[in-house]
């Protein structure tokens, strides 16, 4: 395998900590994918990230940091702002109590019922509007609005980024060493980004309807990492197949810290260092996927399994193995409707603020689970017929 260590010469002439531009990196990374494979290695600094690096179509790829803890991408400031007062549909202004890095140009999502949407036949929890020009306290519009914005309505930035994006036909991609920082301060509104103001975000391509409409990403591995201050999730794959996500620590995610989301199919994460997420780990639509041998630490809920999309087979084999739970706000483990067979084995809980587990689904299998000091039941049944073991408290 060709190496492209392009950023190592570059250390005999760059002081210590100096940042490279995010284009730089990115070029590096181009081509290394156009040369069929090498390594692109990210030397100690702080290297600011303001529209996302881009990993397509990748072959044995490798994206490594030079010292994990000081070889840190990191997204700028968050661009976000608050409606101060409500607004009717027709209007082409908004006006604002506080604001932060919006621009004229810049696409918004303005957090309030949008169209019906498609899938849901339910309104979409947004609608988008484009800035014409930033006042002190209003946003004016380059067309009048489609929906009404409630007073105290949250407005970011619709194309906001995030640090790493792995997209298309990849495989045998790997991300090592690095801190990856989503520019999350005290003093920010509560922002889920979802998709965006990630970590890392994989995604092959997939409809609700008919499941992955190409090959999915393939083999990636995630290690040795440290991810934290991400208004999104941490590290969240999409029609991904046989990812690997170990030793890393993830951490004060406002979604979750790792993400098993649409026809992730065996997909690991295995002793990773989780903490002050609002979830864990989510497997939405995944199947066969292992969880196993890590920590969670005063997570909101430990992890989380449930269906989003119809498909036979999806929420199906997943196994919750060795981990350790400390102090939940919620559940532990929490396992949803129209999911089946999946095992939750020897894991360790402690003072869970809700329930140790809670089932529903069909035939799921629990045993040898140590659970002490749950705010409710150790193990609670909401539905079906499961294979329980209580285990010992």
């Amino acid at each position: 395998m060709k190496k492209f260590l392009f950023l190592l010469s570059l250390l005999a002439a760059v002081p210590p900590a100096a940042a490279l531009t995010e284009a730089e990196i990115q070029k590096f990374i181009d081509d290394a994918i156009k040369a069929g494979g090498g390594e692109v290695a990210i030397p100690p600094g702080v290297h600011v990230i303001e529209r996302g690096l881009i990993v397509k179509d990748a072959k044995k790829l490798r994206l490594i940091g030079l010292d994990a803890e000081e070889s840190v991408l990191k997204l700028p400031p968050v661009a976000y702002a608050i409606s101060s007062a409500a607004v009717n549909a027709g209007a082409d202004a908004i006006r604002v109590k506080t604001q932060q890095a919006i621009k004229p140009g810049m696409r918004l999502k303005i957090e309030a019922d949008g169209e019906i949407d498609s899938f849901t036949k339910k309104p979409k929890p947004y609608h988008l509007a484009k800035v014409k020009a930033v006042e002190q306290d209003v946003l004016q519009l380059e067309s009048a609005l489609k929906f009404p914005v409630p007073e105290g309505t949250m407005i970011r930035h619709e194309d906001a980024p995030n640090l790493i994006e792995v997209r298309g036909t990849c495989e045998d991609v790997r991300i090592e060493k690095l801190t990856l920082d989503g520019g999350r301060v005290e003093g920010d509104p509560l922002i889920r980004g979802h998709t965006q103001l990630c970590g890392i975000l994989a995604q092959g391509a997939y409809s609700y309807e008919k499941g992955p409409t190409a090959p999915p990403v393939k083999k990636l591995g995630i290690s040795r990492c440290f991810i934290q201050n991400c208004h999104g999730r941490g590290i969240a794959l999409y029609s991904v197949e046989e990812a690997e996500i170990d030793g890393c620590t993830i951490r004060d995610t406002s979604d979750e810290a790792i993400d098993f989301d649409h026809f992730a199919v065996k997909c690991i994460a295995t002793h990773n260092h989780i903490a002050r997420s609002l979830i864990g780990v989510e497997l939405n639509d995944a199947t066969s996927c292992l969880v196993a041998g890590n920590d969670f630490l005063e997570c909101g809920t430990g992890i989380n399994l449930w269906r989003w999309c119809k498909q036979a087979g999806l929420n199906e084999g997943n196994i919750i193995a060795q981990n350790v739970f400390e102090r939940t706000k919620g559940n532990a483990v929490q396992i949803a409707p129209n999911t089946k067979a999946n095992l939750v084995v020897q894991n360790e809980i402690t003072g869970s603020g809700k329930n140790g587990i809670i089932l529903s689904g069909e035939a799921q299998v629990v045993k040898a689970n140590r659970i002490s000091g749950s705010g409710l039941k150790a193990i609670a049944v909401q539905e079906g017929k499961h294979e329980i073991d209580e285990g010992v408290k």
